[in-house]
């Protein structure tokens, strides 16, 4: 009997980004743009909103006229520090098999589709000492109390344009983005992923989902939610292990490995971050017509 070919080697599934991410609601600067690779400060404007004055009487003396004198103590604004972090990923073979450019190439595609997603945790947790970060930095607006999506969802927006006064970023889990589209909350457009009110959201693959400050993870059916200034961010170009095939060959185990990596770095003006802890169960009543 003839023995059997052995199974052909063929690629898998082509890998897709997640829609709707982190990456969505802004656009990095170009490549050389500035020098932030060793961290930034950004020059902002304040986020302090704006007085006014009352209609002029003439029975009434200039100095009782509704709000004079003016308010000039408004300060130029606050400077944003960002720190930056690198993301990589790694391949781990056999070097018989697979050449050291094959190797590079397999760890460059594993960065590649899952820097994203790193990049969100990195950005939500601040778990490689990273700054700005969503939880350091964020005020509960629901003392730690769940409450309804909607509810939540206009807590932040109320928030954002009381304290920035500008078009913002809520950032939220898939799951919590899956209820606020069933509620018709949100919406997508154009490739980006909208409240209702047009405010841009990050539904990151990377989000966790847990609260501000030394909070962690909500129960069962809960989720955090934040809203951020509008973003800014810069990243590398993709650095390899070595431009030497074989450098990274561990000879005493005959096992070659392989790295890419990118650094990133994300700023938002220094207005304050909201967070809301929300349910995700969606009541009839409740949902949007």
């Amino acid at each position: 009997m003839t023995a059997p070919a052995p199974p052909a080697v063929v690629a898998g599934a082509a890998r897709q980004p997640l829609p709707y991410g982190l990456f969505s609601t802004f656009t990095f600067r170009p490549p050389g743009s500035d020098r932030w690779e060793s961290g930034t400060t950004a020059e902002t404007m304040s986020c302090e909103p704006l007085d006014g004055i009352g209609p002029w009487q003439c029975d009434i003396p200039r100095d009782e006229t509704l709000g004079l004198p003016k308010t000039l103590e408004t300060s130029e604004g606050e400077s944003a520090d960002s720190d930056t972090f690198t993301v990589y990923g790694t391949f781990k073979c056999s070097p018989a098999g697979w050449p050291p450019e094959r190797a590079q190439e397999r760890a460059t595609q594993r960065l590649l589709t899952r820097e994203e997603s790193r990049v969100e945790q990195a950005f939500w947790s601040g778990d490689l000492n990273n700054d700005p970060n969503l939880i350091d930095s964020a005020t509960d607006l629901t003392a730690a109390t769940a409450v309804t999506y909607l509810l939540g969802l206009g807590l932040l927006e109320d928030y954002v344009s009381a304290e920035y006064g500008s078009l913002g970023v809520i950032h939220m889990t898939r799951a919590a983005a899956i209820s606020g589209l069933a509620k018709g909350a949100l919406i997508t457009s154009g490739g980006r992923l909208l409240t209702a009110l047009g405010t841009p959201v990050a539904a990151g693959g990377g989000y966790p989902g847990t609260g501000p400050g030394e909070i962690g993870a909500p129960d069962d059916g809960e989720t955090w939610m934040y809203v951020t200034s509008a973003l800014f961010g810069y990243r590398s170009e993709v650095f390899t292990s070595s431009d030497r095939p074989g450098d990274l060959l561990d000879r005493s185990e005959n096992i070659l490995y392989a790295v890419a990596e990118r650094t990133y770095l994300l700023g938002f003006d220094p207005c304050p971050v909201g967070a809301a802890l929300v349910t995700l169960e969606c009541p009839c009543e409740e949902a949007i017509k």
